[in-house]
């Protein structure tokens, strides 16, 4: 469901919000869609700032440190009775902190996360398939 909401913006920041949708391709509502989203979740989640690894998509990240979704894998990784904070900081190198910030957030955005997860094992299937077919080549 869409709720509408009046909002009076600043000429310069309405400028540039009709920039970056111009350089995004995308409409200015949605600029202001995904600027409210993510500054929500960072209110909910303050160690977790967005990045655009990239173009055209937003990742959640831990500020100073991997993105959420590399940390969810790494306790994917673990045996269920070896998934715990003190463990995911020796295997990343990151605080304990950082381990329950990133935990926090897959857990509040479960299907975001999950579904990043998902893509980027395709990805690199893909990737070691293409690979695997240059080696035969090279081998042939």
């Amino acid at each position: 469901m869409v709720a509408p909401t009046n909002v009076r913006i600043p000429e310069d920041v309405d400028s540039e919000l009709r920039r970056l949708a111009r350089d995004d391709a995308a409409s200015k509502s949605s600029i202001i869609v995904q600027a409210l989203t993510e500054w929500v979740k960072t209110r909910q989640h303050p160690l977790i700032h967005f990045v655009s690894p990239v173009p055209g998509e937003r990742r959640a990240s831990l500020v100073g440190g991997p993105e959420v979704w590399s940390v969810a894998e790494v306790w994917l990784q673990h045996e269920p009775a070896q998934r715990t904070v003190q463990a995911m900081c020796e295997a990343t190198g990151l605080r304990g902190d950082q381990v329950e910030a990133a935990l926090a957030y897959w857990a509040a955005n479960r299907e975001e996360i999950d579904d990043l997860v998902e893509r980027i094992h395709e990805a690199q299937e893909r990737e070691y398939a293409a690979w695997s077919a240059r080696q035969a080549l090279v081998n042939a």
